[in-house]
């Protein structure tokens, strides 16, 4: 039974650089590369040895499936207010973890719908935000959105929807997260951002 499993486990890995195919449910489309593959595959994947490079490259695959969805769109910039793919495969992975059976591409794309009430139009100044020793980097834009979804819950006062990071929107920020039980840092982090876009 261990060889089996270990024999599994080197064709597993060995087929990470291997483009795989597989059609959406539906037949639509075809999918291609790490989307093809079903979550209980990316999880096997994901724990085995080779789990730094296969993050590294399911970074890469959802950075030019967001692409495709960017060049796609009418009147769309950015789908996702996200800049870095990475923490993306942590998000994916959580939600595969409760899949097993659903493919990746799949997954990812109910992601980045959920990101896409965020998404915007035209490009916008990145800037970096620190608060408490951590930092982010979002469009500004996405700063002025996040604020006005704080105004709008009466987490910070009418008018300050500036697109500029500062104390106030932080401390409105935290209490947002204190609020949606999640990790309290005062930055519009992935987490957070996946949580307000409603």
């Amino acid at each position: 039974m261990r060889n089996i499993y270990a024999t599994f486990m080197t064709v597993l890995t060995l087929s990470i650089a291997t483009p795989a195919l597989a059609a959406t449910p539906d037949g639509s489309f075809a999918v291609y590369g790490w989307g093809a593959r079903d979550c209980k595959t990316i999880m096997a994947v994901l724990d085995g040895e080779k789990a730094a490079q296969a993050k590294a490259q399911l970074a890469e695959w959802i950075s030019g499936f967001i692409s495709a969805q960017n060049r796609a769109a009418e009147g769309l910039y950015d789908i996702t207010p996200v800049k870095s793919h990475s923490p993306m495969v942590n998000l994916a992975q959580n939600i595969c973890a409760n899949n097993p059976d659903q493919i990746f591409e799949n997954v990812v794309f109910a992601v980045v719908k959920k990101y896409s009430a965020l998404g915007l139009t035209k490009n916008s100044p990145l800037v970096k935000l620190s608060h408490k020793g951590q930092t982010v980097s979002v469009n500004e834009e996405t700063v002025r959105r996040v604020q006005k979804i704080l105004i709008a819950d009466g987490k910070l006062p009418t008018g300050s929807d500036d697109g500029k990071f500062g104390t106030q929107t932080a401390l409105s920020i935290e209490a947002w997260q204190g609020e949606a039980d999640i990790t309290v840092n005062g930055l519009p982090d992935m987490v957070t951002l996946f949580l307000m876009a409603k």
